[in-house]
């Protein structure tokens, strides 16, 4: 069954997240992860999004961070503000899945800001901006980070959320617990070293090759092998998780104007047998 590589990622974001843990997610991709996880092999886990609305039971993607109406129900809803006092900085999250425009080794994030807007008031490109990210970032046990249409940087434009920081143990110097434990790309997977905390290749998407990965990265990349790990094969998606992503969203893995002409025509989307497209 063919499918997109965006696809593949949502499903392998998604298994970062185990049975029984408190997920605190964000719109798009982390809550198709969220979703997926829930409905397949985390029956238990709690999902939480930024605006409150605890233990979701969703039934396709938020049109908002506070929509309930895209939900068959919660355990009970908490302002904004008791997110991050009384859940996420108190260290009773165990897992955030965020995005990220630019993303260095550390697995730093900027969202922000793309171009050099700090130093001539001059912006490339101006994103959305932390919103709860860098509080999850800097709070939650661990994050699962994901990069979809960003890149990979020897040095940010600008620091939305805070990484390993600059590795090794000045995050925990800096008095920040948890940190990041994964990135996801339409390529691949990332871990990251316990020691140095550098990022390295854990998982081969199918039809990638780690001369493909690297040549999206600048810096010298470390693979599993490096580290006396085996590098994953990820085999390609089940068509049972396939079937319920495109229910929950059939719009993700196709282009935003495509997706616009579908939507304004009410039109079906439909995927072809075959290999995975980008």
């Amino acid at each position: 069954m063919k499918y997109m590589r965006v696809e593949l990622l949502i499903i392998t974001a998604s298994k970062e997240i185990k049975d029984g843990e408190l997920c605190i997610i964000g719109q798009g991709i982390p809550f198709a992860a969220g979703a997926l996880a829930k409905r397949k092999h985390a029956p238990n886990a709690i999902i939480l999004c930024e605006a409150g609305m605890v233990d979701l039971n969703l039934f396709q993607t938020l049109e908002d961070i506070s929509d309930p109406g895209s939900s068959k129900g919660f355990s009970y809803s908490i302002g904004l503000f008791d997110v991050f006092t009384t859940i996420a900085n108190r260290g009773y999250a165990d897992v955030c899945i965020l995005g990220a425009a630019q993303l260095d080794k550390f697995g730093n994030i900027n969202s922000t800001v793309v171009g050099d807007y700090y130093i001539s008031n001059r912006s490339d490109f101006r994103l959305s901006g932390s919103g709860g990210a860098n509080e999850f970032a800097g709070h939650c046990n661990r994050t699962v980070l994901t990069l979809v249409g960003g890149q990979f940087v020897n040095k940010l434009d600008y620091i939305t959320s805070p990484g390993w920081l600059t590795g090794g143990e000045s995050r925990r110097k800096a008095g920040l617990p948890g940190g990041p434990s994964a990135l996801i790309t339409k390529y691949g997977l990332f871990r990251f070293d316990e020691n140095s905390k550098e990022m390295y290749l854990a998982g081969l998407f199918p039809q990638t090759t780690v001369e493909d990965i690297r040549e999206q990265i600048p810096w010298d990349l470390k693979v599993a092998e490096d580290y006396g790990k085996t590098l994953e094969k990820i085999p390609p998606p089940k068509i049972e998780d396939l079937e319920f992503l495109r229910e929950f969203d059939p719009f993700f893995g196709i282009s935003a104007h495509e997706g616009r002409r579908l939507q304004a025509q009410a039109l079906p989307v439909f995927y072809e047998r075959g290999a995975a497209n980008d």
